[in-house]
């Protein structure tokens, strides 16, 4: 593709319709009646930083305001577009999707919708977007989400471990953005029964909300980090009792809550000490393609990580203590920024309990 076709101004600034009864475009085409109306556009899915819509009471809006970044969690409006473009479409309408440049937030919009309904990969569904609008390119943290919403199979469930786990993530890297989470994923109280899986609560802190740093915004986009770092990953591969408190024998947590992840390297991650006091831990730290099982005996790790759980205290904090929600023994520590298995692995966020302290 040629750079004159690539950054033709005529295609940027105009809309494209990428199958029948779905267009896509930056905001100069949305923000134009005339082209809306001689394309017969009567739904709009405006996905920018703005509250408001250019033309309230003469389209039908769905307003999704969110920024332009690797950290956006775009995926839990999947669900919804998919719903606002089929039904506009079953009826006979055409809907335009569009943001600032119609290059990155509406085209992810257009291409979980094209995912689903085709049943296609997120290249596929780029490719074909590109073929009408040669600058589609979603940002890397859309792209990743977009492939997780291929591995669910195209449908944003909290049941999903794998959803879950990107939105527990995602809260971290939140949280280390602003110093607060809106909007917490925590798994159930395994002693609720009316509770069969996880829930969405949100949480805000007291008093004034704080300024956003001034610093880089983490990056999130790999569940694995480079230097040896683990996210949270893997759902556990079969059904076993939950982890119970030793003191007490309360139900703590759910099996399909509790987090595997790729161990250390033992004792040697922690040689560092002995070394170089000042080496941050994460450069010690190397792993390999075995994944720890924690249910599994000799495997070197002398803690569970799970999900973090309604019963914990002290969640909009950056770290705490975990403790028994009815003996009040302690059980372990949290740590949004991570921390470091006995087995050397460095798990992000981390929400440990001792095994000394718990049964399975």
């Amino acid at each position: 593709m040629g750079f004159e076709q690539l950054y033709d101004p005529a295609n940027i600034r105009g809309m494209q319709e990428i199958v029948p009864g779905l267009f896509l475009s930056g905001s100069q085409a949305a923000q134009n009646r005339e082209i809306l109306n001689e394309n017969g556009i009567t739904h709009v899915i405006q996905v920018t930083d703005i509250l408001t819509p250019k033309f309230p009471g003469e389209f039908i809006y769905k307003l999704i305001t969110v920024p332009d970044l690797d950290e956006t969690n775009l995926i839990k409006h999947f669900a919804a577009t998919y719903k606002f473009i089929q039904e506009a479409i079953d009826n006979g309408k055409k809907v335009l999707v569009h943001c600032m440049a119609g290059a990155s937030r509406s085209v992810t919009i257009v291409c979980a919708y094209l995912m689903k309904t085709k049943q296609i990969s997120t290249e596929e569904a780029i490719a074909l977007v590109r073929e009408l609008r040669p600058i589609a390119d979603p940002n890397n943290g859309f792209r990743a989400q977009l492939d997780l919403y291929a591995d669910i199979e195209y449908e944003v469930d909290i049941n999903r471990s794998e959803y879950r786990r990107f939105l527990i993530s995602a809260m971290a890297a939140e949280r280390e953005m602003i110093g607060y989470i809106q909007e917490m994923t925590l798994a159930a109280d395994p002693m609720k029964a009316v509770q069969s899986g996880p829930r969405i609560a949100g949480r805000l802190p007291a008093g004034p909300l704080p300024a956003p740093p001034t610093g880089p915004l983490p990056d999130v986009r790999a569940m694995i980090d480079p230097r040896g770092s683990t996210t949270l990953g893997q759902a556990q591969s079969r059904p076993l009792p939950p982890l119970k408190c030793k003191k007490c024998r309360r139900a703590l947590v759910s099996r399909d809550n509790v987090i595997e992840h790729m161990p250390g390297q033992g004792q040697n991650a922690f040689e560092y000490r002995k070394r170089d006091a000042v080496l941050h831990i994460s450069e010690a730290i190397q792993s390999n393609n075995t994944t720890v099982r924690h249910g599994a005996s000799g495997a070197g790790c002398q803690q569970y990580f799970v999900e973090p759980v309604e019963w914990i205290q002290g969640l909009q904090g950056l770290e705490g203590k975990i403790a028994c929600p009815k003996c009040d023994s302690k059980l372990g520590a949290f740590n949004w920024s991570g921390d470091q298995c006995s087995c050397g692995a460095w798990v992000t966020p981390a929400f440990m309990m001792h095994k000394g302290k718990v049964d399975g």
